[in-house]
């Protein structure tokens, strides 16, 4: 898939929770390359107040905002849009509840580790779809190109259902879990920090319509 057609610039996202029910100020993982792994709660969101988060609202067919508790993504166009947190980041564990309202196979929705403060699209990308496929991307230039190729797992709720995306970003390590469960681990060093996303994309002749909701975001201590 080409990288943007629509660029969502401003920060609007918070950031994520990982495994518990209720976001704790700690969480400890166990990760099967760096270990034991302990962090601490930087932000939790959960888009009950209307103002939370910046509204977007493109004519050409890009709407973002909160609605009834929820943060939704719009795009009618093909490529991909983000929306960033304003708070630079380096190593940190991360997750959403992620649920589509549309239907395309082709289609993708997720969360972003160390987006380019330049709004460019340059990150990391912890993608899934309707189909139960998953991948782990990294935007650079004018692509989105594939360190981690679309996959099929049983893991993830297909079609309408609520998904949980969890992303790992620790030094060169990257990790995508969905419903808790660890997916995909991939090494990379092409970015050390920067801002932490929602993303969707949508395939030629569709479009994409997510729900996100309890973002949070955990930073790993030394």
């Amino acid at each position: 898939m080409k990288r943007i057609l629509i660029s969502l610039c401003t920060g609007i996202i918070g950031l994520l929770l990982i495994y518990p029910a209720a976001a704790t100020a700690d969480l400890t993982l166990v990760l099967p390359v760096l270990g034991t792994v302990q962090a601490e709660l930087l932000t939790s969101e959960t888009f009950d107040v209307e103002d939370a988060w910046e509204s977007y609202s493109n004519p050409n067919g890009v709407e973002l905002g909160i609605e009834n508790g929820v943060y939704r993504a719009y795009t009618m166009n093909e490529g991909f849009v983000w929306a960033l947190n304003e708070q630079p980041h380096e190593d940190v564990v991360l997750e959403v509840e992620a649920t589509p309202l549309t239907i395309h196979f082709g289609n993708a929705y997720g969360i972003m580790c160390r987006a380019d403060v330049a709004n460019d699209g340059d990150g990391y990308y912890f993608m899934i779809n309707a189909n139960g496929y998953y991948s782990i991307r990294m935007g650079q230039g004018n692509d989105v190109l594939p360190l981690v190729d679309w996959t099929h797992s049983d893991l993830i709720r297909p079609e309408l259902d609520q998904n949980t995306i969890g992303a790992v970003c620790i030094d060169d390590q990257l990790a995508m879990y969905v419903n808790g469960e660890l997916l995909a681990e991939v090494t990379d060093s092409s970015y050390q920090s920067g801002l932490t996303g929602i993303a969707i994309a949508a395939a030629p002749n569709s479009d994409v319509d997510v729900v996100f909701d309890n973002l949070m975001i955990y930073q790993v201590n030394d």
